[in-house]
């Protein structure tokens, strides 16, 4: 088998848009690590948000790269391998710019793994409805409470319009250019992660423990947030529900998250034994 491993981002591209796992994808996990291959969940979420669905693919053990790159979790014991904050101030000064941005936004943190936001708002449990996690609600600005307890944050996020959220991933960047990198998972959604975090950094990361070149590699996703470890890897695949940027930086279209996208990939790509 040429490609020893797969990284495959979760919403978007396992995760259908009704919100299961194919009983497809789940037999095509099982039948490539029966076959010696390893298989990889790289996402945004929580590591308590993924697990299940973890458990769910077959993956009871393995590393799970979680917030963006900035965390990676032994899937069996639940603990961190590592992770890398936000620092307090840059935490702080992006959460008061964005509280105070014209354009409505809602924001998030994440802290010691768990979802915190200011006030109750729809968005947010719309968010926290999808991702099956609970919010904290600290009843005060974000930035305040940050600040006030001296917090450096996992990940920063803004819930917006499309429009408004592309314009904010753009405008933010030369304001903390070395301080925070920023990313999009959905349209909707901004992300911001301490300086140098990306999914492609986290999967070089794994590869190196496991003495994988990136040539040995896939990596599929559907979003902004995907293109670092698309383009790591020896093959990149965009789902064809991904985003047009996405697929400007793919070697391949596969299929939908809707189709079974890890089984494309699997079908296609890795026969053989490795």
């Amino acid at each position: 088998m040429k490609y020893k491993a797969i990284f495959s981002d979760f919403d978007g591209t396992i995760y259908s848009d009704s919100y299961d796992i194919s009983k497809r994808n789940i037999e095509a996990v099982r039948d490539f690590r029966a076959r010696g291959g390893k298989f990889f969940v790289a996402t945004g979420r929580l590591f308590q948000s993924v697990r299940p669905n973890l458990a769910t693919l077959g993956l009871t053990e393995g590393e799970v790269i979680v917030y963006q790159g900035g965390g990676i979790f032994d899937i069996a014991t639940g603990k961190p391998l590592w992770v890398k904050n936000i620092a307090c101030a840059d935490a702080v000064e992006c959460l008061r710019k964005l509280e105070n941005d014209p354009r409505e936004n809602v924001q998030l943190t994440y802290i010691d793994d768990r979802c915190y936001s200011s006030a109750k708002h729809p968005a947010v449990d719309l968010f926290c409805s999808i991702c099956k996690i609970p919010c904290e609600i600290v009843g005060e600005k974000l930035s305040d409470y940050v600040e006030r307890l001296g917090i450096d944050p996992t990940k920063v996020l803004a819930i917006a319009q499309p429009d408004d959220a592309y314009a904010i991933s753009k405008e933010y960047v030369p304001q903390f250019d070395g301080r925070l990198s920023f990313t999009r998972s959905q349209k909707f959604l901004v992300e911001f992660t301490a300086y140098g975090i990306s999914k492609g950094e986290a999967v070089r990361k794994v590869c190196e423990k496991y003495g994988l070149d990136r040539s040995e590699i896939i990596c599929m996703g559907d979003a902004d947030n995907d293109i670092s470890m698309i383009e790591y890897a020896g093959l990149g695949v965009a789902v064809m529900n991904a985003m047009p940027t996405t697929k400007e930086h793919a070697d391949v279209i596969g299929a939908s998250n809707n189709n079974d996208a890890v089984a494309w990939v699997v079908d296609n790509y890795c026969g053989g034994d490795v």
